[in-house]
């Protein structure tokens, strides 16, 4: 059950940030509480186990973060555009689950509020993610979406805020 708790972070934050107590220091310690103890849930879960999977998610991931990142800021594409050439690329280049796990980068990489440090930290988490939760949520709509929001709200509370 505890493994579940990753993919609600984002409700977890808004519910916070709802209540005023998200950008304070006492929110985002619960946060990052509530993080931890769904990361060591997940960890500990019967199907979890360590594989190369694992950092070849977060490497997708962090390379549709970095890609939809740069064209969107430094070449001034915009995000719609430049999630949706990252996207197209990635559907030409990748096959099956690591089409889906590029693309939960693009979300990432589309929070360009993020500065690049935090983003590869965020484009990392991300692939983590989706491999610590498994097969939980699948068919569910907004799962990547869902995952790439809670990499980021992660690492916001890490660092204190924008």
């Amino acid at each position: 059950m505890w493994h579940h708790i990753l993919i609600c972070l984002p409700i977890l934050g808004a519910i916070l940030d709802v209540a005023g107590v998200l950008s304070s220091q006492m929110g985002r310690v619960l946060f990052l509480v509530v993080f931890i103890a769904g990361l060591i849930g997940a960890i500990r879960h019967a199907s979890f186990k360590f594989s190369p999977d694992l950092v070849r998610s977060a490497v997708l991931s962090l390379i549709g973060a970095v890609l939809t990142f740069i064209l969107s800021t430094k070449l001034e594409l915009g995000v719609v555009v430049a999630s949706a050439l990252v996207g197209l690329v990635g559907a030409q280049v990748f096959k099956g689950r690591d089409q889906l796990v590029l693309y939960l980068g693009v979300f990432v990489g589309m929070g360009s509020v993020l500065s690049f440090t935090s983003l590869i930290v965020a484009g990392l988490l991300g692939g983590l993610f989706f491999e610590l939760t498994g097969e939980s949520w699948v068919g569910v709509g907004g799962r990547l979406g869902t995952l790439a929001a809670a990499s980021v709200l992660v690492v916001l509370a890490a660092i204190g805020g924008v």
